[in-house]
């Protein structure tokens, strides 16, 4: 048998007022939540920097280091 029911206060209500022998051993099972649906965002479109020599950066933890020092003391807008 599969009940569902209500918390209300703190207490477990069934639906449609169901009569349970006193003494009933009983389970409760809580549907997990559902999770939202991704909703689609708006794309990152990142600036193109043309130049005669395209290269790549290797960046170093102490560079990274400096970036975010950098970061941290820039004034907020």
């Amino acid at each position: 048998m599969v009940l569902t029911g209500r918390v209300q206060n703190g207490a477990i209500v069934l639906d449609g007022n169901p009569s349970l022998p006193e003494g009933a051993v009983v389970a409760i099972l809580c549907p997990a939540p559902q999770a939202p649906k991704a909703s689609e965002g708006k794309r990152v479109q990142f600036p193109i920097v043309r130049t005669g020599r395209p290269r790549t950066l290797h960046l170093t933890n102490e560079m990274i280091g400096e970036i975010l020092d950098e970061e941290d003391a820039a004034p907020r807008h």
